[in-house]
């Protein structure tokens, strides 16, 4: 008997709820990830006792697309944290331009 992977749809509902929260992303956005993180729960819940023979193609394939996608939403969070370092350093480039641009002024 086979199950679905359980733990890495746990891992994609807890992203889902995170970026729910995530005030990175628009409303819309998180609204979809909020409704998103409700109906897999929903469905972990009726799964977690739901048995199959081993070798379901569909369950085999339904865990290689929960795997892909636990991957995609887990990049996606790293993305959004590599933004806010993005700008940052683009604010920190500006004000090095600035005092260049001050300087060069000074000079004229």
């Amino acid at each position: 008997m086979m199950q679905v992977d359980s733990t890495t749809l746990t891992q994609v509902i807890t992203n889902a709820f995170n970026l729910s929260m995530d005030g990175r992303l628009s409303t819309a956005q998180q609204m979809q990830f909020n409704n998103l993180g409700k109906r897999l729960r929903g469905d972990l819940l009726d799964l977690l006792s739901s048995y199959f023979n081993d070798g379901t193609q569909a369950v085999l394939n339904a865990n290689a697309q929960l795997a892909a996608v636990n991957t995609q939403i887990q990049q996606a969070t790293n993305d959004l944290a590599n933004i806010a370092t993005v700008v940052q350093n683009v604010a920190n480039l500006a004000g090095v331009l600035d005092g260049l641009l001050a300087l060069a002024l000074k000079i004229i």
